[in-house]
């Protein structure tokens, strides 16, 4: 009887069964098996169940990595409906609706804007119409109306030589200014100087157009009656800037549509000089003359001149040019 023997010895690799076969063992894998087939060592059988081959753990990577492609490929789930992924076109519900939500607000706020356009439109229209309104009879005149003149008479020529002669009597010059509005207006000035005398006489013919900036209804006639009172107002109460006095101002009824004087009386330097303003408004027509003498002077040279006198020959010049603009 044969004697039993220890049982063959078993190599502590997996059987070849267990492998995935031959054509896997000569696939991509194929150089795993040909490096364990040299490298490895035989376990005993008490070692336990031996490691599982490689290619095993590399499909298990493969697939979970393919899990976790599909898991960031696939939509995320809306925190509203739990663990189910949202239907198909569920985003573009979404953005549909913000859509909506937006041009919600967009009308919104539009109208709020416009509503509120509307109301200042007429809060302002309703306080301008509680303004005073300037009379426009009719519309506004852009045109010369009949008594208007469009040019107006040499001032040099207008003043007579009586006029002169007895107001300037004596030695005196004359000198005619440029003017910048061309026939529409004159200028001419008199100097005498014959001590104890000194006066001068300065001579100013203007016409005036038709503006749209002109009270009432924009005609020539309103444009000269405008720069009339404005004339009025500088002599009642002269602005700071001129030093000047408040003048004494006195109606002159009968001459031209309309007239005053004005005496302001200036001291300076240790002169004292009267000055005499008439002012005469005939239909567009504004005729300015002012008459100065020497009162009293420094070296006493010159004086005294009466403002009466001055008056008197103001409004002589002025006559004198009024009879020319008909």
């Amino acid at each position: 009887m044969a004697q039993q023997g220890s049982p063959p010895h078993r190599s502590g690799r997996a059987p070849a069964s267990t492998r995935r076969g031959g054509s896997r063992a000569e696939g991509r894998f194929s150089w795993d098996a040909d490096t364990h087939t040299d490298s490895e060592e035989d376990y005993p059988p008490w070692a336990g169940p031996v490691a599982g081959p490689r290619w095993a753990d590399q499909d298990e990577r493969d697939r979970r990595r393919r899990r976790e492609l599909a898991d960031d490929d696939a939509p995320r789930t809306s925190r509203f409906v739990g663990d189910h992924r949202p239907r198909p076109g569920f985003r573009s519900r979404l953005a549909e609706a913000r859509a909506r939500r937006n041009r919600l607000m967009l009308y919104i706020w539009g109208g709020a804007l416009v509503a509120v356009a509307v109301i200042a439109t007429l809060v302002i229209l309703h306080l301008g119409g509680s303004a005073p309104k300037k009379a426009t009879s009719g519309g506004l005149v852009t045109t010369f109306q009949p008594g208007e003149l469009k040019t107006v008479p040499t001032a040099c020529s207008s003043v007579t030589s009586a006029t002169l002669d007895k107001y300037l009597p004596g030695k005196r010059t004359g000198f005619a200014p440029k003017t910048l509005n061309g026939p529409a207006e004159s200028l001419c000035d008199w100097t005498l100087d014959s001590p104890p005398a000194y006066r001068q006489l300065q001579l100013t013919v203007q016409a005036y157009a038709p503006s749209g900036l002109a009270s009432g209804n924009g005609s020539a006639t309103a444009a000269a009656t405008d720069a009339y009172q404005q004339v009025l107002q500088q002599k009642v109460r002269p602005a700071k800037a001129t030093h000047l006095p408040k003048a004494t101002v006195t109606k002159l009824p009968g001459l031209g549509s309309s007239a005053f004087a004005a005496l302001q009386v200036i001291t300076a330097g240790g002169d004292t000089t009267d000055v005499m303003t008439v002012v005469v408004r005939d239909h567009n027509v504004l005729v300015t003359v002012q008459l100065e003498g020497l009162a009293k002077s420094h070296t006493g040279r010159y004086g005294p001149v009466q403002a009466p006198l001055l008056q008197a020959g103001a409004t002589a010049a002025a006559r004198d040019v009024v009879s020319h603009l008909h």
